[in-house]
């Protein structure tokens, strides 16, 4: 595991458990964001952007997946949560599970668990990872970014130094895994507009602008 993402998700233990100790309770006003995005439309540099404008954590795919492995080998980041809120997510954990007839396996279960830990503690930007999905319970703006092929496509190549044909199939195939995870552990369709209450096209709207919507729906 990267030695900066296990230094940051140690931090994060610690403004938690430090929380916890000043009896802080989990919040109860919307100051969750969860951002789901197509390949190549700036969605992780919305997600950057957001983050620093309201001075909130971000979670994108790699911290919650090393918070995930963090949580296999200790208890701790998840008992950052009193009896209480773990009952919550325990509860939650079985409710989803019914509801979209999902056969869980402990990868899920731990899914679950991490990603409304960290929607319960709020102040968070969540990247990816079906966390639209998971909170359902949870106070959360849900985000959705998108933007026209062509120029999704020339993101990927100046970002990856690729050509038009290889940045178009790893966009097909990126797009293509991100379904796939969906299906398989919230058995949900990305492309579903109700999944979310802010679609936003970053071929018409800048970062800036997009960030500036998200903050105004956020009230």
């Amino acid at each position: 595991m990267n030695r900066s993402i296990l230094k940051i998700i140690d931090e994060q233990i610690k403004r938690w458990e430090m929380q916890k100790k000043q009896g802080l309770e989990p919040v109860e006003t919307c100051n969750v964001i969860t951002i789901s995005r197509e390949c190549g439309s700036r969605g992780q540099q919305v997600a950057e952007a957001l983050s620093q404008a309201l001075g909130f954590d971000l979670f994108h795919n790699k911290i919650v997946e090393s918070m995930i492995e963090a949580s296999q080998n200790s208890k701790v980041l998840l008992e950052t949560l009193d009896e209480k809120g773990m009952n919550f997510v325990e509860d939650l954990v079985a409710e989803l599970v019914h509801e979209h007839h999902l056969w869980p396996d402990e990868y899920s279960k731990i899914l679950l668990r991490v990603l409304n830990t960290i929607g319960r503690h709020g102040n968070a930007v969540i990247l990816g990872r079906g966390a639209n999905f998971a909170l359902k319970n949870i106070d959360a703006l849900r985000v959705r970014i998108v933007a026209p092929a062509a120029l999704r496509r020339k993101v990927v190549q100046e970002a990856q130094g690729l050509n038009a044909e290889d940045a178009q199939n790893m966009m097909i195939s990126t797009d293509a895994n991100r379904t796939a995870f969906i299906r398989r552990y919230f058995n949900a369709d990305t492309q579903d507009p109700a999944s979310y209450d802010l679609i936003l096209n970053t071929g018409t709207l800048s970062v800036e602008k997009a960030v500036s919507i998200i903050q105004s729906a956020l009230g």
